[in-house]
């Protein structure tokens, strides 16, 4: 590391540790919090490093951030606040769209030109973090986090010690991940209850009462028309069965006992491919069945996410698998136009078995990753500001970020929090997003804690109120009464965790996986497709379990658990 320069500890930061020690001794939880062990040069004034350091970053250019004020992500409420009350110059170098692979096509060029990189920066997508990783341009994190995280950055990522392994080579940590609540990631199933209450039925428990739903939701005129144009379940099946947050596929296959596209341990422990497993055919099967019946749409095989949301928003689901906020987007668009119009969350029917299954999202949305060239400074710099993020979950004040967040998330009025759109000026800028993570700083048990009970509609303390702190979001906005779907969708989802099924396998590509899988996704896809619309016969899947396991998938199950040998 260069530029390795010594500074001076004050003793204002020896009393400010005692007083932490103390707080400790007496059950404070704040005081739990272990300050990062900065080295005696290093000079910190009331939380503030003085002077200021500097931390050079990229970023990828979220398409759903808002800024107002004039403000950019060079320079915003959170910059100027990361400066002046911790002493963190956060420096933007560039910025290039995410939506698209601008922003990972753009990374890339930097380390193949062979430019410096940036102190730090976010990656999202495997294979560019796989790239860095191998360059041997990035920072083995693992010392530094060990020595410079928070005790309360690490209890929560202790939580999910599985987000690390995306990221580790050889033993070794090359990027710190950015953790997310996965509680509500899950899909209910969410029916639209002006219909339910029209035809007076009820939400289904088994697979055959789902089916008599679907069918009263075709043959039924539900949105009362005249015209037998709606289905009674959509679903996101373009190019990929999983992946899609609403119109989620995975409950469906769940039916039968498997989930496409995902590893997990099989009987034996070993990691298997549900693609290849036998409950895929039997629910190929009935896909097909459905789709003759007009269950779902005739041309389902081109419903990718934007599809589904259009659907919605034009009143023509039934019903559809879907994460917690469904109704905040696109429920809300269909509202918009008609407002009795709502979909409830309802516990996923039992399956053909009796049981189901479904897939939860990964604990982490991506990772920082930190040039190995960074400065003593910038890096200790990183984790003080990092470390503050997480204070958040050992305070019991909700407003420990009103410096960035008051007038942008919120209002403070009579000391409380107004989450009114209406009230703030320039309307609400959720500033979580110009972190440098680009999102709130988590720690799972104790937001899903706080969240459980803003569902169950219980008192929140301020110590809950400020676990909410990162999101910028202080208890239920009554202002915006699609929220309360939101949380009502984490009370069904979480009476149903047995049914989740996470992504085993979290190594980089193998090497079959980089030459094969492109030519196994597809010949999965085409023969999924071609037996729900009945070209081909449902025994179709067989000789496609073969010619999968012929044509490099039994290699890359054995480099897979070759893998899972290392972690499990």
């Amino acid at each position: 590391m260069r530029n390795k320069k010594k500074f001076i500890f004050t003793s204002l930061v020896l009393v400010l540790s005692l007083s932490s020690a103390i707080a400790c001794s007496n059950g404070n939880e704040s005081g739990n919090t272990k300050q990062p062990e900065t080295p005696a040069e290093f000079k910190i004034v009331d939380g503030k490093i003085e002077p200021a350091v500097t931390i050079t970053m990229v970023r990828g250019e979220d398409p759903t951030v808002k800024f107002k004020n004039g403000e950019s992500y060079m320079d915003n409420v959170h910059t100027r606040w990361a400066k002046d009350t911790l002493g963190v110059e956060l420096k933007t170098l560039w910025s290039s769209p995410s939506g698209d692979s601008s922003y990972d096509t753009k990374l890339k060029l930097m380390l193949s030109s062979g430019d410096n990189l940036p102190d730090l920066f976010v990656a999202y997508q495997a294979s560019t973090i796989n790239t860095f990783i191998d360059s041997g341009k990035l920072l083995d994190v693992t010392e530094a986090f060990d020595k410079y995280a928070s005790d309360t950055w690490k209890a929560a990522l202790k939580e999910e010690p599985t987000a690390w392994q995306p990221f580790m080579k050889n033993g070794k940590k090359y990027a710190i991940p950015v953790l997310r609540p996965t509680v509500g990631t899950q899909s209910t199933l969410w029916i639209r209850q002006d219909w339910l209450d029209k035809l007076n039925m009820k939400a289904p428990n088994t697979l055959e009462e789902l089916e008599a739903l679907m069918d009263a939701f075709v043959n039924e005129d539900p949105d009362g028309n005249g015209k037998k144009d709606t289905v009674g379940l959509e679903i996101a099946m373009k190019d990929q069965m999983l992946g899609a947050p609403m119109g989620d596929s995975s409950w469906i296959f769940g039916l039968f006992g498997a989930i496409p596209e995902r590893w997990y341990p099989g009987a034996d422990g070993n990691l298997q491919y549900g693609s290849i497993q036998p409950g895929i055919k039997s629910a190929l099967g009935k896909l097909n069945e459905w789709k003759n019946k007009g269950y779902i749409a005739n041309d389902i095989a081109l419903h990718d996410f934007n599809k589904v949301a259009e659907n919605v928003t034009a009143g023509k689901v039934g019903m559809l698998g879907g994460e917690s906020w469904m109704m905040v987007y696109p429920g809300s668009m269909l509202m918009a136009s008609n407002p009795s119009a709502i979909y409830n969350p309802y516990p996923l029917p039992a399956g053909a078995d009796g049981k189901n299954m479904r897939t939860i999202a990964n604990p982490y949305t991506s990772a920082i990753l930190i040039s190995k060239d960074i400065s003593e400074e910038a890096l200790q710099a990183y984790f003080h500001y990092q470390n503050a993020m997480f204070d958040a979950y050992n305070s019991d004040d909700p407003f420990i970020f009103k410096g960035f967040q008051d007038g942008y998330d919120y209002i403070i009025q009579d000391g409380k929090a107004n989450m009114d759109e209406k009230q703030i000026p320039g309307g609400k800028t959720p500033t979580m997003k110009y972190t440098i993570a680009g999102s709130d700083a988590v720690y799972p048990s104790k937001r899903l804690e706080t969240n459980l009970k803003m569902a169950k509609n219980e008192p929140l303390t301020n110590k809950d109120l400020a676990a909410l702190a990162p999101t910028g979001i202080l208890g239920i906005d009554d202002t915006n009464p699609l929220e309360h779907f939101t949380t009502k969708a984490l009370l069904v989802g979480i009476e149903q965790t047995d049914a989740d099924v996470r992504e085993y396998f979290q190594g980089p590509s193998t090497k079959t996986m980089l030459s094969r899988k492109e030519l196994l996704t597809k010949m999965q896809m085409d023969t999924y497709i071609e037996i729900i619309y009945g070209k081909k016969p449902a025994d179709a899947f067989d000789a496609f379990v073969q010619k999968w396991k012929s044509s490099g998938g039994d290699d890359i199950t054995k480099e897979v658990n070759e893998w899972y040998a290392t972690v499990k």
